[in-house]
């Protein structure tokens, strides 16, 4: 066993009063993989345990690996399937070690999100007042990271007719919300999922992309946040797992939590 295949843990419980880690095999289960990144927490982790519940095995990625494991327990503790995959989406050689162990260990993955992602802080700051350092790992997280991930997984996807979900943000600044790092940073993610997917279909690559905006979710990167408008996690992660079954042919698409459609073209 070479050393990028420890990178990769699963577990289950001997017992309710056991949380002794047991380290899995590379045999591959017949059943369809998604790899959720940021899944240790927050709308990641409620996106990983719906998919679960779905019948998928769940990849969680997670760059702690104390979280990351922590949180695959609990999914296998609700009888679900899931291993934990340390991947810092920040990092390009992490990135490409993770991408390429998927790709070895489950070569039935049919669903990649982009979950990972940070608001850059103070999140409501006027722009001016964030130095370079933070504004590059904003945008190494939210745009370069899932970049770099779909490209390193598109051969695998292609071959199982997979789908892309890239959990994103409004990218228009307004007066409710305006978030001067977190949008420089998702603007490009969106970008990239409108410009992917119009190539994806003019070349009849048979991968479908999409950005999902759930709007405002409670999670500690807003402080947990509270409000009628506000959604918590639970619901988030149902809204987005929702769009990839409904049936419908969203490639390309930026899709709104009201079911509006971002439109950047001019004119």
């Amino acid at each position: 066993m070479n050393s990028l295949k420890f990178r990769i843990f699963g577990f289950h419980l001997r017992s309710t009063n056991s949380k002794e880690i047991l380290f899995n095999s590379l045999k591959t289960i017949e059943m369809n993989t998604v790899l959720v990144t940021g899944a240790n927490k927050g709308i990641g982790f409620e996106i990983a345990k719906n998919l679960g519940k779905r019948g998928y095995r769940v990849v969680a990625g997670a760059r702690n690996g104390q979280r990351g494991l922590a949180a695959v327990e609990q999914l296998r503790s609700e009888g679900l399937t899931a291993d934990f995959l340390q991947i810092d989406v920040t990092d390009l050689k992490s990135i490409d070690e993770a991408a390429k162990l998927v790709a070895e260990k489950y070569p039935d993955i049919n669903l990649l999100v982009n979950n990972a992602g940070i608001p850059g802080y103070p999140m409501y700051a006027a722009g001016w007042e964030f130095d370079a350092a933070t504004l590059e790992q904003t945008w190494r997280t939210d745009f370069l990271g899932p970049f770099e991930l779909i490209k390193q997984l598109l051969n695998t996807l292609k071959a199982n007719h997979g789908k892309i979900l890239n959990v994103s943000i409004p990218i228009e600044p307004s007066p409710f919300f305006n978030a001067f790092a977190y949008q420089t940073a998702k603007a490009p993610l969106n970008v990239m999922t409108k410009s992917f997917g119009m190539t994806f279909e003019k070349e009849n690559i048979p991968v479908e992309i999409m950005a999902v905006m759930p709007g405002a979710v409670s999670t500690d990167l807003n402080g947990r946040i509270q409000g009628s408008f506000v959604k918590t996690p639970e619901q988030a992660a149902a809204w987005i797992v929702g769009l990839a079954f409904d049936g419908q042919n969203h490639n390309g698409q930026v899709i709104n939590h009201d079911g509006a459609l971002a439109d950047y073209s001019a004119g």
